[in-house]
């Protein structure tokens, strides 16, 4: 896991790589059938804002999503098939890797999870929304996450 802290800059250029001449508009309604959805997790709103083939990387897709947690909601313990950033916009999340103590990230926070890393995190206020931008990039029509029982 690692947080840098007001990475602007490189939110700003994944969304330059998002956002050129194959980018889908919001007339498009992208779809994130890499992601999970609403229903499988309990006060956790997903957005997919872009989905996009990468160039120069066959059967990969960068998805950019917008979620938003409830005061409280989690996400219980999981892994992710590919690399995954997270951009806190609004709130707090606490993420906690598997057998490691539990960080905190505010807005401008940055962090990237590398893949098969087991965590779980958390909108860690029980009064105000947690918002951030998550970036995925993963082999199409693969599941960017795995649930733990």
């Amino acid at each position: 896991m690692r947080i840098n802290r007001h990475a602007g800059g490189v939110v700003l250029l994944v969304l330059a790589l998002v956002t050129g001449p194959d980018r889908a508009t919001s007339q498009d309604k992208p779809s994130g059938r890499e992601l999970p959805r609403a229903v499988e997790i309990p006060g956790v709103k997903p957005e997919v804002l872009a989905r996009t083939e990468v160039p120069g990387a066959p059967g990969k897709v960068m998805i950019v999503s917008r979620t938003r947690y409830q005061p409280g909601a989690r996400v219980r313990k999981h892994y992710h098939t590919s690399q995954v950033t997270f951009y806190i916009l609004e709130g707090t999340m606490t993420v906690q890797d598997e057998g490691k103590e539990p960080v905190t990230l505010k807005a401008g926070d940055f962090l990237l999870i590398k893949p098969g890393t087991v965590h779980a995190h958390w909108n860690a206020s029980t009064a105000e929304p947690l918002v951030f931008l998550e970036h995925v990039i993963v082999d199409q029509d693969q599941r960017s996450a795995v649930f733990m029982e």
